[in-house]
């Protein structure tokens, strides 16, 4: 494991155990390894890329959602204009 992976996991983690009221907001409370394997997952993919190792917004989105509903999240694709399409059909912005 990268080094700096522990490093903003073992934050990660004190910060959830400091704030459990934060992560009950996000996840169901026996889901809790779960949620900090997939956040490790996703940090060492990041490094893996060169990238910062802390996971972004839309990765923690990602992350609950497929704790909570069992599915991964879909793609959201920019059509054009105020036009995005989905798995669930088109949508306008307007």
């Amino acid at each position: 494991m990268n080094l700096d992976v522990e490093i903003y996991m073992n934050g990660v983690i004190k910060f959830f155990n400091e704030n459990p009221k934060d992560l009950q907001s996000l996840i169901p409370q026996d889901k809790k390894e779960i949620f900090f394997t997939k956040i490790r997952e996703k940090a060492s993919q990041n490094c893996e890329k060169g990238e910062d190792v802390t996971i972004t917004q839309k990765q923690m989105i990602d992350i609950c959602i497929e704790i909570n509903t069992n599915e991964k999240p879909f793609e959201i694709t920019h059509i054009g204009g105020p036009i995005y399409r989905t798995k669930y059909g088109e949508f306008c912005l307007n």
